[in-house]
């Protein structure tokens, strides 16, 4: 069951409606990157800009400032103010509602130097957060991994009841001691709706620590936190092809896969993320 769940690689960032994007770009053309999220924290939300220009070889995203970006759920007006160069943050600390349609506006940038300044928008609806039933921790002294490695894993087990009337996607990190340690999209699991078929799960491996690396070590008496994200099925479907990317693609020389998907409007490349957020705890008890 487990070869149903898929590590992503990519930013965390979600979205419902999405465009499809050609990605093949030469050292000459320069698009404009977007990370934006929102979720149901009651927070100040991120927007980061960058160029894209030669994305695909070692050299650090040029960062765009001086932007102008307003977030609007149709009823209230979220103003961004740029914090550090290309990384804006709302004004004003709000809470994503879940069915609520979100606007997000970036404007007073231009991308291509041509002297005239571009506008760029995204819609993105977020879902109703998941009822989770339980999550239990166990141990496995020799769990094979992804790479066929057996190694000391603790694992995270959840239990929920999936509602068979809608097509869910699912999202989950983990924290220990209120210290999220899969803060890498990298470490974040997603699964399709079909993984629960509509039916109550009877405990399914959505966590993974490995017992070799220092910042998931478990100890006695450690609060375990399970985050998962209710997520859209356009997100779950650009995560995929941007995993199927990372895993085709060597670090210079090769030419970039085409037809990545985006929601940002004007040939933008990147999401803009909309998503709930549901969090479990758990003390870990370690017999002797």
């Amino acid at each position: 069951m487990k070869r149903i769940i898929y590590l992503i690689t990519s930013i965390l960032i979600l979205s419902s409606c999405t465009e499809k994007m050609d990605v093949e770009l030469d050292s000459s053309s320069t698009r404009l990157c977007v990370e934006a999220k929102i979720t149901n924290d009651f927070k100040k939300h991120f927007v980061k800009l960058s160029e894209s220009s030669d994305v695909f070889f070692n050299k650090e995203a040029i960062p765009v400032t001086k932007a102008n970006i307003k977030v609007s759920d149709g009823t209230s007006n979220y103003l961004y103010e740029e914090t550090s160069q290309g990384y804006y943050e709302s004004v004003t600390k709000f809470s994503g509602m879940p069915g609520t349609t979100y606007s997000l506006s970036i404007s007073d940038v231009d991308i291509d130097q041509n002297g005239e300044k571009e506008i760029y928008q995204a819609q993105s609806v977020m879902p109703f957060p998941y009822d989770v039933d339980s999550i239990k921790m166990n141990y496995d002294k020799r769990y094979m991994n992804d790479d066929g490695d057996r190694k000391a894993y603790w694992l995270l087990s959840l239990y929920l009841q999936d509602d068979i009337e809608t097509e869910n996607y699912y999202g989950f990190a983990c924290q220990i001691n209120n210290k999220l340690v899969h803060d890498t999209i990298t470490e974040v699991v997603i699964a399709e709706d079909t993984f629960f078929n509509g039916g109550d799960s009877k405990g399914v491996d959505v966590g993974f620590f490995d017992q070799e690396k220092p910042d998931e070590i478990i100890y006695d008496n450690d609060k375990i936190t399970l985050e998962t994200y209710a997520m859209t099925e356009d997100y779950f479907d650009f995560v995929n092809e941007f995993q199927t990317m990372d895993q085709t693609q060597t670090p210079m020389f090769s030419g970039p896969p085409a037809n990545i998907r985006s929601n940002i409007s004007n040939d933008a490349v990147g999401f803009f993320a909309v998503y709930a957020i549901t969090r479990n705890s758990i003390t870990v008890n370690i017999e002797q």
